[in-house]
């Protein structure tokens, strides 16, 4: 089962333009109420659930008021916060090249998204797939997505270029009123997905500043250069949540199914028919974050158990010699001696 993700590099860029716009204390409610908290902003090359994106800006709209403030965001969104996939699209030799460049790349920044395109008798229709997501939030997003496809199209034609028109699905003519004003064109309402007009004529636009790389960048580099690997199994994606929230506590299955906007049993099932269980993949992590914590920190057994969510340390110690076939204690004494002895031979 695929899950829509978001690559960190974007929600990182989201939250600082959500703090540029809301009060810091509003958007940390917002990340509470998706379950996420400022760790993730520490650097990381991971991804979030896409629903959880959606919740935060929709709790953020919702408490500001603003009914727009997906599109809001998506303007004021630096396609440079992309990294090298922004390098890869924007060195393209013209437009409709770097379009297609930005559909066959795009697992690296949205692993189960899709770019489609739609052809008119004058213009291409670019969109970005949303089936099967109802999540409280995706139409924030679905119109932030318009600004940021849009941005190629700024690139290659000009910073005051605008879209013939922007498509989206199904919303209140008054809303549609509304984002007509703020996008300066025209709304086509009830669409399949949201895209943006760009007429053929100007696909064969040429690059007029291609972006420079000290590195040939090609859709085969592209994920080592990021450091990431899209995350489309059940198991991968409740890894990545799990890892992205151990330091601010591990969530229980009911927390990891909420943030991947399906419930329980549905989780419980995709991660059978993958052959492993909730339980397996919160012990492997939770195993994995208490091995780093011992290796790297002198913090004590007892506050290594709770941060990684063991209730008591007697639970931590029995779980972790049954993961590792050593206590915690032997397993940091072998460290300590092993980087001891190191150093003696390095003298």
């Amino acid at each position: 089962m695929k899950r829509k993700l978001v690559n960190c590099l974007e929600f990182g860029h989201v939250v600082s333009i959500l703090d540029g716009i809301a009060s810091r204390a509003t958007v940390n409610r917002g990340l509470e109420a998706a379950g996420l908290d400022r760790s993730l902003l520490k650097g990381r090359t991971a991804f979030i659930p896409y629903a959880a994106e959606a919740v935060l800006v929709e709790t953020v709209a919702r408490a500001i008021g603003d009914r727009h403030l997906g599109a809001r965001v998506g303007m004021k969104f630096q396609y440079s916060a992309y990294s090298v996939y922004a390098s890869y699209v924007l060195s393209a030799p013209d437009l409709a090249s770097a379009l297609e460049r930005g559909r066959r790349a795009l697992y690296l920044i949205h692993p189960g998204s899709e770019i489609l395109f739609r052809q008119t008798e004058t213009h291409l229709v670019v969109g970005r797939d949303t089936k099967g997501l109802s999540v409280i939030g995706h139409r924030h997003l679905d119109e932030g997505a318009l600004f940021v496809i849009a941005q190629v199209g700024h690139h290659f034609l000009g910073q005051d270029w605008v879209p013939d028109w922007y498509e989206i699905p199904a919303s209140p003519p008054d809303s549609v009123r509304e984002l007509e004003e703020l996008a300066g064109t025209k709304i086509h309402a009830n669409a399949h997905v949201p895209g943006v007009a760009i007429r053929l004529s100007d696909l064969a636009t040429v690059n007029p500043a291609p972006l420079q790389s000290d590195v040939a960048l090609t859709l085969e580099s592209l994920a080592a250069l990021m450091n990431v690997a899209p995350k489309q199994t059940m198991k991968e994606a409740v890894v990545e949540i799990l890892q992205s929230l151990m330091d601010s506590g591990t969530p229980d299955e009911n927390s990891v199914a909420k943030l991947l906007a399906i419930g329980p049993r549905s989780l419980q099932r995709a991660l059978r028919a993958e052959g492993v269980s909730f339980r397996e993949i919160r012990t492997q992590v939770t195993i994995g974050y208490a091995r780093t914590m011992l290796a790297k920190t002198d913090v004590s057994l007892k506050d290594v158990a709770k941060k990684a969510g063991y209730s008591d340390e007697r639970s931590f110690r029995r779980a972790f010699k049954a993961a590792t076939g050593q206590s915690p204690s032997l397993f940091r004494a072998s460290l300590k001696t092993g980087a001891a002895e190191l150093s003696q031979t390095d003298q």
